[in-house]
């Protein structure tokens, strides 16, 4: 199965109430197909950068749908966030 593509990573305002600080917008593509996934760091985020939210992402990118939200925490580990 192909991977999905990114194609643009723009920072964004974090969730509100969501205990991050620092929060990327990925837009992906896979043929015609495009989704968006947010990938925020909890605070305070001293390692947030635009390559290190298509790092957190990339382990997604073969997935039939990429999570829309990961949280990376302090430690540098990747959850998808539940917003239930």
């Amino acid at each position: 199965m192909t991977k999905w593509i990114v194609d643009d990573t723009r920072p964004v305002e974090p969730t509100p109430d969501a205990d991050c600080d620092t929060s990327y917008l990925v837009k992906l593509s896979r043929g015609e197909r495009r989704a968006r996934s947010m990938v925020e760091f909890s605070s305070p985020s001293s390692v947030a950068s635009n390559g290190w939210a298509r790092e957190a992402l990339a382990p997604f990118l073969a997935d039939d749908n990429p999570p829309e939200r990961l949280i990376v925490s302090l430690d540098g580990t990747v959850r998808v966030a539940s917003d239930a």
